[in-house]
């Protein structure tokens, strides 16, 4: 199979996840947090109540894992934490 058909097959609607609520839950003390499925390298956008947060180091966020990140900042416990990425 051609590269670019599996790069294709990969966007197939049923391998994005829009709107997910990582866990744990803000509490104003955690900043490691897990998506439910391990995602594409590159596609992992993080957004804190209405705001879109910057990835890389010494910015708003970074992969841990491919399941993971941490959060630059501690979320307080009445903010929203969600993600939007690309199954891998």
């Amino acid at each position: 199979m051609p590269v670019w058909t599996e790069s294709l097959a990969r966007l197939h609607v049923s391998n994005i996840v829009k709107h997910e609520i990582p866990t744990p839950t803000t509490d104003g003390a955690t900043t490691v947090f897990t998506v439910a499925n391990p995602y594409e390298s590159g596609t992992l956008e993080v957004f804190r109540d209405q705001s879109v947060l910057l990835k890389g180091s010494g910015k708003d966020f970074e992969d841990t894992t491919t399941t993971t990140f941490t959060v630059a900042s501690v979320p307080d416990a009445d903010e929203v934490l969600w993600v939007s990425y690309i199954k891998a």
